[in-house]
């Protein structure tokens, strides 16, 4: 697993030293293209209650709140939910349309069926592998009936080491499928130039 300073991605002392290094690769410095094209198309969903799990500098959180959702950005990085909060107050959404919460994304059981959607954009890929069933779970628990799980994984099938850890289609289909019907599963074709072909969206909905 990979280690700072002896902390572990499990550790909230791991990703305060990334943030404060600006060593945040997954860091687009603003929404990931693929999202903003799925939220103008003809696929988008109507606006409501989400959750950002993993939220970081909260580029997504800010576009899904501009856009008429009530968006939580989670983080247990103070430096990443400071900076989320920022965006938020800049654009007078702070308290209405966007919310934050520092925490371990693992232990919101507070939050079980609350949620309209669950957004997931590189946290999957950041988290220890050996946790990634109960991130689904905890995903599931998350959402209200009916409510729908939007993924943009990020596919690294043959990475060494992490974070980001190594990520195959194959094994979101199996974590996922037991707990969720997919809907909508394609490779964007507007990702940026570093990721083209290795960006996968999905809209998946409760069983």
């Amino acid at each position: 697993m990979a280690q700072t300073r002896g902390y572990t991605v499990d550790d909230k002392e791991f990703w305060e030293e990334l943030y404060l290094s600006g060593k945040t690769p997954w860091d687009l410095g603003k929404p990931a293209p693929p999202l903003v094209t799925f939220l103008s198309s003809p696929y988008a969903v109507p606006p409501g209650r989400m959750a950002v799990l993993g939220c970081g500098n909260g580029h997504e959180c800010l576009m899904f709140a501009k856009a008429g959702f009530e968006v939580t950005g989670v983080d247990f990085s103070t430096n990443a939910v400071r900076s989320t909060t920022g965006k938020f107050h800049q654009a007078g959404l702070l308290g209405t349309k966007g919310y934050l919460l520092e925490r371990d994304l693992f232990q919101m059981h507070e939050y079980d069926r609350y949620y309209d959607y669950v957004l997931e954009h590189c946290t999957f890929c950041a988290i220890e592998p050996s946790r990634r069933q109960t991130y689904a779970w905890t995903v599931k628990d998350l959402l209200k009936p009916g409510g729908k799980f939007i993924a943009l994984w990020w596919l690294m099938p043959d990475r060494k080491g992490g974070p980001p850890f190594a990520v195959h289609k194959d094994e979101i289909f199996e974590v996922f499928d037991k707990l969720f019907k997919i809907e909508i599963a394609y490779q964007p074709q507007d990702s940026i130039k570093e990721r083209q072909g290795q960006e996968y969206l999905t809209v998946m909905s409760l069983r």
